[in-house]
């Protein structure tokens, strides 16, 4: 287990380009975005958040915007780019933010797949959250590219959703969302050079191919809208109210 945690501790240090332009990233963040309109809050921690484009969108609208992310380099890197927000190193799958602090909402986005003690990840993602855990993780198979960058393994709404209602907290909204189009690309770039996918469109800065090529299926992937299927899971629990 810490072999695999050396390995991928920083591996999301150099996605900054295939977070910000790539069209499944892109798509998760106006999904959650569309999910957080009805909400009320005014905190918020993004858990494993990486480049924290989500939370710039929000520190935007006026909330208070907190990150933690396993990668030493993410967190130097976000602190020095986004002084508007706070960031902390952190293992959720061992520790909760700094000082027991909580926060309205807690953010769990295409974070759990890379973790091997997932249930005491989402027993400290529960401890955080004052009210809402949102939570999106991939579902179905576990493809060459998946593995490539560290998925230990996908989920299903039913058992997400039992692992979260052990808590207080109780599961108000849930979404599949990807077919047809995200559904195909994961299985086009796991077949064949998938390596060589990874390379191009992962591990790199983005040219003015592959914005264009991005682009593109950005605008093709709206049509998944249309379906409640696919291999994307959208969660959203909050904490039920104690009685007296």
């Amino acid at each position: 287990m810490e072999e695999n945690r050396a390995r991928f501790k920083n591996i999301a240090f150099q996605w900054s380009d295939a977070h910000r332009f790539s069209p499944a990233p892109r798509h998760r963040r106006r999904i959650i975005l569309n999910i957080l309109k009805k909400l009320d809050f005014h905190s918020c921690l993004d858990t494993g958040c990486a480049q924290p484009y989500l939370l710039e969108v929000l520190l935007k609208e006026g909330k208070l915007a907190f990150g933690c992310d396993i990668s030493d380099e993410v967190i130097r890197a976000n602190k020095n780019t986004f002084p508007g927000m706070q960031f902390e190193e952190v293992d959720i799958s061992k520790e909760t933010y700094p000082f027991n602090k909580k926060f309205d909402l807690v953010i769990s986005s295409e974070v759990l797949e890379h973790i091997e003690d997932w249930r005491s990840a989402v027993k400290n993602l529960i401890q955080m959250s004052r009210r809402y855990l949102l939570i999106t993780v991939p579902t179905g198979k576990v493809h060459n590219m998946d593995r490539l960058v560290g998925h230990f393994r996908h989920y299903n709404y039913e058992v997400l959703r039992d692992e979260i209602e052990k808590n207080n907290f109780k599961v108000v909204f849930y979404k599949y969302w990807g077919m047809p189009f995200h559904a195909i690309y994961k299985y086009l770039i796991s077949f064949g050079s998938y390596e060589k996918a990874y390379q191009g469109f992962a591990a790199k800065k983005y040219g003015i191919t592959q914005k264009l090529i991005s682009h593109f299926l950005y605008l093709l992937f709206y049509f998944n809208d249309i379906f409640h299927s696919g291999s994307q899971l959208f969660i959203l629990g909050e904490r039920m109210k104690v009685d007296g």
